[in-house]
């Protein structure tokens, strides 16, 4: 397999990992989007490796540089694309999720209040 050939693979793996991190968003499956996120790392490291070796294969091949790396563009501008809607999914969900968690504090707070209106303490044990 030549160098272009894996770079390209790595880019489809890394897409694919690009769209399992929205399945885990809207599934709120946090394990999994931390796996694709740790995932995701790894082959930006190995994209920039082959992305060197793939420049210098195309350089000895005489290849057109420039169509190339547009095709390399293309392909970057869709991840960055995918992941920026990742970003913001994720930057709803936290608004969402802070919004419920502030509802049920203030549904907390408004419990004691009644608690304390009505004289309730709860029994914490019985004699017998």
């Amino acid at each position: 397999m030549n160098a272009e050939s894996e770079l390209l693979g790595a880019y489809r793996e890394w897409r694919r990992l690009v769209r399992a991190e929205n399945k885990a968003i809207q599934t709120r499956n946090w394990v999994l989007l931390s796996d694709c996120h740790k995932a995701i790392r790894d082959y930006q490291s190995l994209v920039v490796s082959l992305t060197r070796k793939t420049r210098d294969e195309w350089r000895r091949a005489c290849c057109n540089m420039a169509e190339k790396e547009q095709n390399l563009r293309v392909l970057v501008a869709d991840l960055i694309d995918l992941t920026r809607q990742n970003q913001a999914l994720l930057q709803n969900t936290l608004a969402a999720t802070r919004k419920q968690l502030d509802h049920l504090g203030e549904v907390g707070n408004n419990l004691k209040q009644i608690r304390r209106s009505y004289g309730y303490f709860p029994v914490c044990s019985r004699s017998r």
